[in-house]
């Protein structure tokens, strides 16, 4: 049964071997993502979007008061040092009606002058923009289906 010309070995050194060369090449890939540039999706607006998300729902819910935009973002939600615009949006009788919108400047403190004098109506061409689905309460009890929009730029 057993010749002494073949090598052979125990099934508990081979059930090693393999465990470690898996987890090799798994530190190994680990190690590449994070190291080589462009290896990631993750942009500064999309990760902007997604805090900025988290920070205006409350119960899944976005208010669509334009003031409590502005006040329900936090500093840190912002990337440090870029400007910042921040629109709500929802289709209504057809066409795109802007509920709520902020303006952040590089410091990360709401300025409503750009967008009051319309100056800014929403990011501008060098921006980058990111965009998510969210629930919009338009007034007490009335919800319906918008987008959230972010832009951001350098200063």
């Amino acid at each position: 049964m057993f010749s002494g010309r073949r090598g052979q070995t125990e099934p508990l050194a081979a059930l090693v071997a393999v465990s470690a060369l898996i987890v090799g090449v798994g530190l190994y890939g680990l190690y590449i993502t994070e190291t080589l540039p462009g290896a990631t999706d993750r942009t500064t607006e999309t990760t902007a979007v997604s805090r900025i998300k988290d920070d205006i729902e409350t119960d899944g819910v976005v208010s669509g008061d334009d003031r409590a935009l502005g006040d329900d973002i936090e500093t840190a939600s912002l990337p440090h040092g870029r400007n910042v615009y921040v629109q709500v949006t929802i289709i209504e009788d057809g066409r795109e009606t802007v509920v709520a919108d902020a303006f952040f400047g590089t410091d990360g403190r709401p300025d409503r002058d750009p967008i009051e004098s319309g100056e800014l109506e929403g990011p501008p061409a060098e921006a980058g923009v990111a965009e998510r689905p969210v629930a919009v309460e338009t007034r007490p009890g009335s919800v319906r289906g918008g987008t959230l929009t972010v832009g951001v730029w350098d200063g």
